[in-house]
């Protein structure tokens, strides 16, 4: 975890409770974020995946062995109903997972509000009406919050004074090198509320940064290694003596296999590290919103000025 190098002068108090003071106050446009329901476009490759999976299973049905057979025979049954089960699996925790996201994309809470803020601003391309949405005080005069700066933000950071430089900001941290990309896994997520209507939220991640060409190299030759059989053709795998299924599971887990030795050979993970921030919300009628949208300001890594007496709005 980087170490914070935040001291009482760095903080600029007067900064965050105006801001904060600013997002209190009622939305006088009445905006409410509602859920993403283009999320549900997800559901199409889910939905699709049983009948590709049936035709697959086409390929080779295979038969049940006679009773007393030997156990080798009965391996491309066994093999058959495990791909079955995996497809059934794939497609259920698919869907579960399409749905969890559409229903965690309205942001009534402020754990759903950060998920969904870290989702959209590290996406290939960021919706900036919806980071709009996400965010507080585009418009309040003065000046900005002041950033924490650590190996995630060594770039220049430009005033985040609209949600285009909002979005900009994020695809700079997270895809700024076209030789590597930043993935962001939230691992944990503990919320206080200091205010009422608001929180602050240590936020737990895990930061991996991976080499484009390397991790494409592994994932293509496991990718091929894996549907092998498939592409060879039922007739040509049984006519050296070996059952299709069998062979499908085999050449399923040593693709499996040569992709992690490539990705650790290649070394595609070039970077993994364990990081926290630290970030305040507010909640705006039945929505709650990110109070900067840095990757840390000063203000929300030291919260001692947050005193309930100098917020009255």
């Amino acid at each position: 975890m980087p170490v914070r190098t935040v001291t009482a002068k760095q903080v600029v108090t007067p900064t965050g409770i105006t801001r904060l003071r600013a997002a209190m106050k009622p939305d006088t446009r009445l905006t409410r974020v509602k859920r993403r329901h283009r999320i549900l476009l997800r559901l199409v490759p889910v939905v699709l995946l049983p009948f590709a999976g049936a035709a697959l299973l086409a390929m080779h049905p295979p038969h049940i062995p006679a009773a007393g057979a030997q156990q080798v025979e009965w391996l491309d049954l066994l093999f058959f109903c495990i791909a079955a089960f995996t497809i059934i699996g794939a497609f259920v925790l698919g869907a579960w997972r399409v749905m969890k996201a559409w229903e965690g994309s309205a942001p009534e809470s402020p754990g759903t509000a950060l998920r969904e803020f870290y989702r959209e601003a590290t996406s290939g391309r960021p919706n900036t009406r919806r980071l709009a949405a996400l965010l507080c005080n585009f418009d309040v005069p003065g000046p900005r919050l002041q950033p924490v700066f650590h190996w995630m933000t060594a770039t220049a950071v430009a005033a985040l004074d609209s949600p285009r430089s909002v979005a900009k900001y994020w695809r700079a941290l997270v895809r700024g090198n076209k030789e590597v990309v930043r993935r962001l896994t939230i691992t944990g997520m503990e919320i206080e509320m200091p205010l009422a209507d608001v929180a602050v939220a240590t936020v737990r991640m895990r930061a991996t940064v991976v080499r484009r060409i390397p991790a494409a190299i592994a994932a293509v030759v496991g990718c091929a290694i894996a549907v092998s059989p498939f592409i060879a053709g039922v007739a040509l795998v049984e006519r050296y003596g070996i059952s299709f299924w069998t062979a499908v599971a085999a050449a399923s887990a040593l693709g499996i296999a040569i992709g992690w030795l490539l990705r650790k050979a290649l070394r595609a993970v070039a970077e993994r590290r364990e990081v926290a921030v630290r970030k305040i919300l507010v909640r705006s009628m039945r929505n709650w919103r990110l109070l900067s949208g840095e990757w840390e300001t000063q203000d929300e890594a030291d919260t001692s000025w947050l005193d309930p007496r100098e917020l009255k709005v």
